[in-house]
């Protein structure tokens, strides 16, 4: 799964990375400490052209009633998408990229009466990437809402001793096909859909400070000792 991450990357490689203009987007100010309801930057294709958005992280369906207590959707599953009445249309016509530069999972530690252990992860490389996302807006009552969810895959080796998932990072050779929207025979969808290689991920125990939303900073990501090293060693 995946339910913080960081954008801490400069505005302008940021535009450059993705394709978008962002010199009109206001403030993007460094993000060590994403959290779900928290508005996210998307990229998204409109009229043939890249655009960038902010948006819920949390995904609303269009068809959602406004009285409706939907639970909170950030994370929708691979296996799931072209099936689930939650993500099937956003599917179809309504993909998006979530630029990132990191993320956080946390490790449970065998059962023991310690807390969890959390992680940050990003490519070897240090560069930014873009997790597969759905997007959605939605009409209520009040407000309409733009929203999106991330899309996670079993997790590969590099990730597996720590959680069983992990959000979907896109090769960025996948990018553009995942954004096309003429593009939607669910098989060939699922076809960008592969994780990348353990080999391009890299991991390191953080501190507890990202349990808490309230805190933020690249005191963050900084490494910090493992609470339980004997029990993962």
């Amino acid at each position: 799964m995946c339910g913080r991450f960081t954008l801490h990357s400069p505005k302008d490689f940021i535009g450059t990375r993705f394709g978008v203009d962002l010199s009109g987007f206001g403030e993007l100010a460094p993000r060590y400490n994403i959290a779900p309801t928290q508005q996210v930057l998307a990229v998204r294709v409109r009229d043939g052209t890249r655009e960038a958005r902010r948006m819920r992280w949390g995904l609303i369906p269009h068809w959602a009633k406004p009285e409706a207590r939907l639970p909170l959707m950030i994370n929708a599953r691979c296996e799931t998408l072209a099936a689930r009445p939650a993500y099937r249309d956003a599917f179809r016509s309504h993909r998006c990229l979530i630029p990132a530069d990191g993320f956080y999972e946390w490790r449970a530690n065998d059962g023991r009466k310690m807390p969890k252990t959390p992680y940050f992860l990003r490519l070897a490389d240090g560069e930014p990437f873009a997790f597969a996302g759905l997007w959605a807006h939605w009409r209520g009552d009040a407000e309409p809402i733009t929203s999106c969810a991330i899309v996670t895959a079993p997790a590969n080796s590099a990730l597996a001793p720590i959680h069983d998932r992990m959000p979907l990072i896109l090769p960025r050779e996948h990018e553009a096909a995942w954004l096309d929207p003429e593009q939607r025979d669910p098989d060939a969808l699922q076809d960008l859909l592969a994780p990348v290689g353990p080999e391009q991920i890299a991991a390191r125990v953080v501190s507890a400070l990202v349990n808490s939303v309230d805190h933020d900073g690249p005191k963050l990501i900084e490494p910090a000792p493992d609470p339980a090293p004997s029990l993962f060693s």
